[in-house]
């Protein structure tokens, strides 16, 4: 078998698969249930154990993909990273529902290039559940 991973991309796989076990090692060491309820070690263990799985995972797909090419376009991630950027800034100018509502929009009809009506709609809805989780059901004062 040829080794098809950039070595970088399988080293931080590992890096958090070790991670992962770190945490599953430490939480093995506090309580874990008492009775009904959760103890301090509980939710570290499930996390280390999530970390752990998924990193195996991502460095098992990256073991085995087809190679790419050296040259992968930087431009979509600044593109990414500049829209989040939009939208914190103009988080407290417009507000939350208006500022993720233009977010989830712009990465989806012109980042990833989806059409514009299913665009809006699944931004419409994600901003829609948000807010009904955040500000109804949890009371959380959004800007």
């Amino acid at each position: 078998m040829r080794f098809r991973a950039a070595k970088g991309e399988l080293a931080l796989a590992f890096f958090f698969v070790a991670v992962g076990l770190v945490w599953i090692a430490r939480a093995l060491r506090m309580p874990l249930w008492e009775g009904f309820a959760p103890e301090s070690g509980f939710l570290p263990l499930i996390y280390g154990a999530l970390l752990a799985l998924l990193a195996t995972a991502v460095a098992v797909q990256l073991w085995f993909s087809p190679p790419r090419d050296e040259t992968e376009n930087l431009r979509k991630p600044f593109v990414v990273m500049g829209a989040l950027v939009a939208a914190v800034a103009a988080l407290p100018l417009v507000g939350f529902v208006i500022s993720v509502f233009a977010l989830l929009f712009f990465l989806y009809a012109f980042v990833e290039r989806l059409r514009v009506l299913p665009a809006g709609i699944a931004a419409a809805a994600i901003t829609a559940a948000l807010y009904l989780i955040f500000r109804s059901w949890l009371g959380v004062p959004l800007p």
